[in-house]
Formats: structure tokens, C-alpha cells, sequence
């Protein structure tokens, strides 16, 4: 039994236990039809949402979903575009059976496209996703057909077809195999795309006639797309597409036919692949093995098999390509490149090995759950997927949601990196230096940048001063230094862009280079710059802050000025984070050379922490204080206050959780009161509210947060980004009750129902019963919630939190676990923090078997230990932790 075989025979067993084992089921079930088994994720074919998982190295996207759709892209770059729900998809597999006529009766091998069935059997779908490739399998009374997709280093697509006879009795039947590649770099497809691409069709030879089977040999498939770089220079994109095909020795292929045509797939241009005309009959009739121009060329295929007693068939695909090719020698490169099935499998195998190896560099196994709606067997896959989404959205390359404005953004991929850092640095350092290379001489970083298509050429760039860019760049070296002690990245040179023409968002590479020191200097300068020193002091909003949608704080009422002195609360706060980092910092690294540096910091971070104090706490007539979010140019307005500028008495989030967040609290924790009430105000069946009430169109000077619905995104939803925020929050000061309680609303998988992939982070929850809105979400995958929820895992669930000089161990109260084994690699060291819920009631330490004394911390309200630099030399620390 070959490793496809077996792999799907396992798949099949755990599938058919879901449905006939309740208790099973109920151990591993998620909402929306979705099961975490181990490494994971069974996955049904819903009409309320979908699923979906991406593959690929260096920032390839190939995707996957459980509808059957796929789509890939490496920034503007496609191989397959994305088809939109409910239409003809780009790639697809069929079987068809010989009826009582001359016809066919025809299923899909993948879940779309949706096409009738006549047939009579009874069929069974559901799909597979593993950390290296995905799975469908299709299962009828007779047949059990499986596609395997799969995406190498190389970001090479493999498609491979596994047809297995069930019975005794010898069937007849075809498969078929639907390719409709792009190669281009664009967005969307247009009536020009097929004027500039063609598609042949070879007969060529594989190890088949070698053996002497040359009954069996399969043709290629060569794709070419022209592509114009500029006035001058035209390249060529070149894919190949091989195949092979694998009967045993019970099974044959009678015949195949090939086809480039659409038109002849699908029966003719009012016709699609949910009515395959082709498919019906049998047969292409006459094939056209070549298509350019007048219509779009495809890779289609027939293939008729007959398969023995209990045989049975493996049919191969791959897709390779080659950008920017300046002649046709490229498609006899890529032909050589055939792979057999059996090595196919080893590869995969290795994938699979490799992706647990990676991910065992940070691990975490809970125990059984002793309270609260989180399984211990969920939660365990849940946390290795949390990891792959973190560093998904840590590598990008842009364009993920292929639209025009979706690039890279400094704030979301510092944000993702931070969270990478734990257990991929050396990546996160890669990241980190490419970013670095974007930002502007004065130390503005811009909200968005692509990597330039090739050398010489200017990158697009989102030029929107949004004034919070650089606030997390700050942030996620400090926590990189503490976690790794490499300061040597700090001496590592990068360059720069400079802005030409600011409202056309041009730019172009400077001259100028130097260390990444000099970046965090200037970035931090030109924060300090943007301070209101016309009145509050405060920074300034600019085009806005992490609140994307509440854009309106920063315009001027001077008609001459493009902003104002509107004023973000949290950028405030975060400013004031950044000033204790960077005095760290470079009293860690050379105190005297840095000396009017930390002279000046220390100068604006008492100045932050008396304006703060003086204009972002307001107190309503009945003497209730507020943290507000911000306010409107010459303070005309406040958000987040008593009265808005709609009237109405509202509480934000995110400044609250940032006072925290920032140690502005620690100042006065006599406060405490006056967030937890805001928090209070703002809780909902799905987590905290971002605002509360949500802004409605009356609402002047605010942004366009007043044009989304009520009750979504940040409008009043519980937009889990902001949200985690809180409850990282919630930790820092003590109050672990309400933590977990706001943890465990916002994991996907404690809800009944969810409208994306349960096994990682939506980016909210809607809630709006006029508009029938009930816990649905804009999108999964790419979203800062999953490493906001991550780093909250690590620093205060399990409980490590680096520091310049050593780590604190500090894990959280009230854990809803009997025990947990987390493994994490800091400074070189493996560090291994075993916890384990005794209820003593008095927590208690041992190092490495000796027993050690915590401290206890007042904001924290827990006993944590404090691990030194030098103890962290040593190998591995074991660490046991017992309350």
C-alpha cells in the first residue's frame, strides 16, 4: 500500500467515526462542520461560510479551501486567479459513468463546481487540511476518489488523483482534469488576458515507454503569457504542465483525449463547467491542441480507465513556471522536471516532518480542561494553527485579498512579527530588515509598501500618514533584542525611500544607508515630532491611527491645512511605550555615546505623562471619569466622552487597554475602576466592543466608521483585534477572572456557528439582529487578532515575558487547565515551563529540580521568578511551576 492510499484510508476511517460516534465527535468538533484531530483538520462542505488554508514558501499563497475552490498569487502575481463564490472555478476534477444511453453521468471530484446529481449514488465529501498539503475525497457506494494538493519549496502545484474501484466487480469509468491557468501579474482577468496567452498541447514520452508501456504515456500541457514590462522590454511567463498516470495491475487506461479549448470543455461560450457538455459525452470530439487569441486556453483532459476487482488508479499533475522569460528556452527546462508518485509521497512525508519539526521550536500541550467552554484536544491544534497564521501574515508579499490597496502594512506586518519572533527569529529578522528599507529619511514610515517588480523600479506605496506606523516597528525590535540578545541587528545597514510627490505616492531609493539604530532614532524623532505643541501636547492623528475606520480626528478646520491638532489617545500612549523601549535600549547599549538622546526622551516622556493625565481622563457631571479615545482639531470635539459629536455618551476601547498596556497605569492604579467600568460597558455576547454606541450617520468629524453598519467591524462589533488588547490587558493587571472570560469569547471555536476557518483567528464578530448579522466575520487568516491572541498565550497564559537582562516566568491565574508543558527556545537556551494545578493555593518554583522563591508583583497581583541572563546560558532550563 503506497503512502496516498494508506494516508486516505486513515482519513476515511476518522471521517465515518465523526459520524457515527458522538462522543468522538464531540471531543474534536468545532463550528461549522469542522473537526481538530491532532495535526488536522477534517473539514465539511458547508452553504453558510467556508474554510481554508494557504501553502507555499517566501511569501507564495497558494490557497485552498474546503469548497473545492483554489487560487495562488506571490504579490501581483498569479498562476491561478481567484474565482468568486458561486462561480466556474479555476481548477477542477471530474469522473464520469457510462449510463444506460451513450452518455455519462458525471460528478465533481471537488466541491464546486456544483453540479447535479443524477447518478443515484449516494456521496460522500469532506475535505482535509494538513500543514503541508490538503486533501478532497469524494466517496460513493462503488468508488473512492481523493485529490491531493500540494505546493513544494519551490512553489511548485501538485495535483494528484487517487480512483479506487471498491467492489469486486470491474467498473468503467473516466476522470477528468480542468486547468484554467493565469501567469500574469494583475488583479483581475480582462477580455485582453487571452489575446497574450496560449496554451499547447505536446505528445512527449514519460518513464511509461521506457518500461514499455507506452499505452500509458501522457502528453504535457506548455503555457505562455506575454507580459510588457515597459515601452521596451517584453517577457514571457512560462508554465508547464506534466502528467503521469499510475494504473495497477488490475486497472488500465483504455484511452485519453487532450484539450486546450474552453469553449470545448465546457460546451461553448453560454456554457460552464457546472454543465460540462464534453463530460456528457464522453469525448472532445475532434481535440484542439492549441488556443491563442480567440478564446481562453485551458488544460483539459479525459482519461478513460477500467479498473479491476478492488483496482486501482493514481493520476498525476504538476504546474511549474518561470517569470520574465526572454526567449521559449524555459518550457525545456521545466519538462525535465517530472516527479513519480512514490517519490511524490516521500516528499510530502518530509514536508509533514519538517513542518513539525519547525513547529516544536515553540510547543504547547495543555492538559484536561477543569473548567470553561475550551477543550484541551481543540485547543492543542488550535494553538499549532495560531503559529501558521502568525506567520503567514508575517511574510507576505502583499496583495493577499488581491485588490489594489492591499499591500504590505508596516503596522500589520511588525505587528505579526513580533509575534514570529518567538520562534522564528532569523525569519523575523529577514522581515524586519526588507520593512526598514521602506521607510522615508525623516523617519516616516509609510502605512503600505510592495517590493518592487524588479531591480530599478519604484515599489507602490500607501503614503497616508497614519500616525501609529512607526509606534509598532519600536515595539517589536525592543521585544526581538530582549528575546534573542542580538544587537547586532541594530549595526545591520538599510536604506531608504524618498517621498516624491506625496499626494501621487511616488518615491524613489535614496542615496542614503545606515544602521537600523539610526532607523529607530529617526522613526522615534519623528514621532516626537508630531506632538500638538500648539495646545495639548498630545500626538497628533494625522490621517489617522490603528482605528482605521475613525480617520476623522486628524482634519484641519484651517482650510490651508491638510491636519489639524486632533489628537489619538492611543498613539499617545504607545509614543509613551516607545520612549521606555528606546531609553532601554540604548542605556543597554552605550548610555554615555546616546546620552542627549536619553536626556531628551527622558524630557518627553514626562512631558506625555502629564498632558495624558491632564487631557485624556474627562469627568462627566455626576463625576464619572472616562479615558477617551481622542479628539478633534483644536480639541472641538472629543471621542469616547460624554458628549460626542453626535450627542452621545460614548466608551472606546483601545486607549483604556493601552493605559494599561503602555504602564501610563502604573502611575495611578486608582484607575483601575474607570477601565474596568469602560470594559464592563462594552462587553457582548462575542467579546469587547470596540465602541459602544456604535457611531451612526449624524456623527460629524469622525471618519468613515460612521458609513459601516452598525453592530460590524469597529462600529460597535467586537472586533477581535482590538478586543485581545483588553484582555492582554486584563492579565497585566491582575484580573484573570475577567480574562479568561474575554478569552475564551473570542476564540472562533467556542462559538456555535462561524462564518470562516474556525482553526484560526477571524478578524471580528458582527452583531446586528436588525440586520440579521450574528456572529459573522469580514475575513480569516490575515488579521492582527491572531498574534495579539498569541503573544498573549506566551507572555501571560503560559507565562514568558523577555527582558533585557533575563526572562520573567509568570503564568497566569485561574488557569482553566489541570496542566500545561510549553517549550520555547530564548537566547539560545530551551526552556521548558511545566505547570501543574495542585490547589495548594501558594504557587511554588523549581529550577531545574532546586526549588526557587518568586517575587510577587503588586500589578500583576501573582508570583512570578525572574530568570537571569546567565542562568540562560546554560542549555535548557526546566522549570516547574505548581499552584
Amino acid at each position: 500500500m503506497d503512502l496516498f492510499q494508506g494516508t486516505i484510508d486513515y482519513f476515511s476511517e476518522q471521517y465515518f467515526k465523526l459520524k457515527t460516534n458522538s462522543s468522538y465527535a464531540q471531543k474534536y468538533k468545532m463550528p461549522g462542520d469542522v473537526y481538530a484531530i491532532g495535526d488536522y483538520i477534517i473539514s465539511i462542505p458547508r452553504d453558510d461560510g467556508d474554510s481554508r488554508y494557504p501553502y507555499g514558501k517566501g511569501g507564495f499563497n497558494f490557497w485552498a479551501y474546503t469548497s473545492g475552490y483554489m487560487h495562488c498569487n506571490e504579490g501581483l502575481f498569479s498562476p491561478f486567479l481567484k474565482a468568486n463564490e458561486g462561480k466556474e472555478p479555476k481548477i477542477a476534477f471530474f469522473a464520469g459513468f457510462p449510463d444506460d444511453s451513450e452518455n455519462y453521468q458525471v460528478i465533481s471530484l471537488l466541491p464546486v463546481p456544483f453540479i447535479e446529481n443524477n447518478s443515484g449514488k449516494k456521496v460522500e465529501r469532506y475535505t482535509v487540511f494538513t500543514r503541508s498539503c490538503t486533501y478532497y475525497v469524494t466517496e460513493t457506494d462503488d468508488m473512492k476518489f481523493a485529490v491531493r494538493v500540494f505546493v513544494d519549496e519551490a512553489n511548485r502545484m501538485f495535483f494528484s488523483v487517487l480512483i479506487r474501484n471498491s467492489t469486486a466487480q470491474n467498473r468503467q469509468l473516466f476522470v477528468s482534469a480542468y486547468l484554467n491557468p493565469f501567469l500574469s501579474h494583475n488583479i483581475n482577468e480582462n477580455d485582453e488576458n487571452k489575446w497574450f496567452r496560449e496554451i499547447r498541447y505536446i505528445e512527449d514520452c514519460n518513464e511509461y515507454e521506457k518500461d514499455g508501456y507506452e499505452k500509458d504515456r501522457l502528453g504535457s500541457f506548455i503555457i505562455k503569457v506575454n507580459e510588457d514590462l515597459d515601452r521596451t522590454t517584453s517577457v514571457s511567463n512560462i508554465g508547464v504542465v506534466l502528467r503521469n498516470i499510475q494504473p495497477d495491475q488490475n486497472s488500465r487506461l483504455t484511452r485519453h483525449q487532450e484539450t486546450t479549448s474552453r469553449y470545448q470543455y465546457v460546451g461553448g461560450s453560454r456554457s460552464s463547467l457546472h454543465t460540462p457538455v464534453a463530460l456528457k459525452s464522453g469525448s472532445f470530439g475532434t481535440p484542439r491542441h492549441i488556443c491563442t487569441f480567440t478564446e481562453t486556453g485551458i488544460i483539459g483532459d479525459i482519461l478513460h480507465l477500467d479498473t479491476g476487482r478492488h483496482g486501482q488508479v493514481r493520476y498525476e499533475l504538476s504546474l511549474d513556471f518561470l517569470k520574465h522569460c526572454s526567449d521559449d528556452t524555459g518550457a525545456a527546462e521545466l519538462l525535465e522536471k517530472r516527479i513519480p508518485g512514490e517519490k511524490l509521497d516521500t516528499k510530502i512525508e518530509q514536508s509533514e516532518m519538517q513542518e513539525k519539526e519547525n513547529g516544536g521550536l515553540l510547543s504547547c500541550r495543555v492538559g484536561e480542561t477543569v473548567e470553561g467552554p475550551v477543550k484541551d484536544t481543540v485547543f492543542n491544534t488550535f494553538f499549532e494553527h495560531l503559529k501558521k497564521q502568525v506567520e503567514f501574515c508575517s511574510l507576505i508579499k502583499g496583495y493577499v485579498q488581491l485588490f489594489e490597496g492591499s499591500l504590505i502594512g508596516i503596522r500589520d506586518v511588525f505587528q505579526a512579527i513580533e509575534g514570529l519572533i518567538f520562534w522564528k527569529p532569523a525569519a523575523a529578522r529577514e522581515k524586519m530588515l526588507e520593512a526598514l528599507g521602506f521607510i522615508s529619511p525623516d523617519g516616516r514610515c509609510p502605512r503600505q509598501y510592495t517590493l518592487p517588480v524588479r531591480e530599478g523600479t519604484a515599489p507602490k506605496m500607501d503614503l497616508r500618514p497614519f500616525i501609529d506606523q512607526g509606534v509598532w516597528v519600536i515595539s517589536t525590535i525592543t521585544t526581538y533584542l530582549k528575546f534573542t540578545n542580538d544587537f547586532e541587528f541594530l549595526n545591520e545597514k538599510c536604506g531608504y525611500y524618498e517621498i516624491v510627490d506625496e499626494k501621487k505616492s511616488l518615491v524613489k531609493k535614496s542615496s542614503i544607508q545606515d544602521s537600523v539604530l539610526e532607523h529607530l532614532l529617526k522613526i522615534m524623532n519623528y514621532l516626537l515630532s508630531n506632538r500638538d505643541f500648539e495646545g495639548t501636547g498630545c500626538i497628533r492623528a494625522l490621517y489617522g491611527d490603528w482605528n482605521d475606520a475613525l480617520d476623522g480626528l486628524g482634519v484641519s478646520s484651517d482650510p490651508e491645512k491638510e491636519y489639524g491638532t486632533g489628537v489619538s489617545v492611543m498613539a499617545s500612549l504607545q509614543v509613551y511605550q516607545n520612549l521606555q523601549e528606546m531609553l532601554e535600549m540604548l542605556d543597554k547599549i552605550d548610555s554615555s555615546r546616546y546620552s542627549s538622546q536619553i536626556t531628551s526622551y527622558k524630557a518627553a516622556l514626562r512631558a506625555l505623562e502629564n498632558v495624558l493625565q491632564k487631557y485624556a481622563i474627562v469627568t462627566g457631571d455626576n463625576g464619572e471619569k472616562r479615558i477617551v479615545h481622542g479628539w478633534g482639531d483644536k480639541r472641538s470635539y472629543i471621542v469616547g466622552g460624554f458628549n460626542d459629536p453626535d450627542g452621545k455618551s460614548r466608551v472606546g476601547l483601545t486607549s483604556n487597554a493601552f493605559w494599561i498596556l503602555s504602564k501610563m497605569y502604573e502611575l495611578d492604579p486608582g484607575i483601575k475602576d474607570t477601565i474596568l467600568d469602560a470594559f464592563n460597558k462594552l462587553d457582548s455576547k462575542y467579546g469587547y466592543k470596540t465602541f459602544d454606541p456604535f457611531f451612526g450617520s449624524d456623527a460629524q468629524g469622525v471618519g468613515r466608521i460612521k458609513k459601516l453598519p452598525p453592530g460590524t467591524a469597529e462600529n460597535g462589533a467586537a472586533y477581535i483585534h482590538a478586543s485581545a488588547f483588553a484582555v492582554m490587558a486584563l492579565f497585566r493587571i491582575g484580573c484573570s477572572g475577567e480574562a479568561w472570560q474575554q478569552l475564551f469569547k473570542l476564540l472562533p471555536f467556542t462559538h456555535e456557528k462561524i462564518s470562516c476557518s474556525p482553526f484560526v483567528m477571524p478578524n471580528s464578530y458582527g452583531y446586528n439582529a436588525e440586520k440579521q448579522i450574528d456572529g459573522q466575520s469580514m475575513q480569516d487568516w490575515q488579521t492582527g487578532s491572531s498574534n495579539v491572541v498569541l503573544k498573549t498565550l506566551i507572555k501571560y497564559v503560559f507565562g514568558l515575558e523577555p527582558q533585557f537582562g533575563g526572562v520573567w516566568i509568570q503564568p497566569a491565574k485561574g488557569l482553566p487547565f489541570e496542566e500545561f508543558n510549553f517549550q520555547i527556545t530564548v537566547k539560545g537556551c530551551r526552556v521548558n515551563i511545566l505547570y501543574r494545578k495542585s490547589g495548594s493555593g501558594n504557587r511554588k518554583y523549581a529550577v531545574n529540580g532546586n526549588n526557587r522563591e518568586g517575587i510577587h508583583d503588586e500589578i500583576m497581583m501573582l508570583k512570578k521568578l525572574w530568570i537571569s541572563d546567565s542562568e540562560l546560558e546554560t542549555k535548557s532550563l526546566k522549570i516547574y511551576v505548581e499552584d
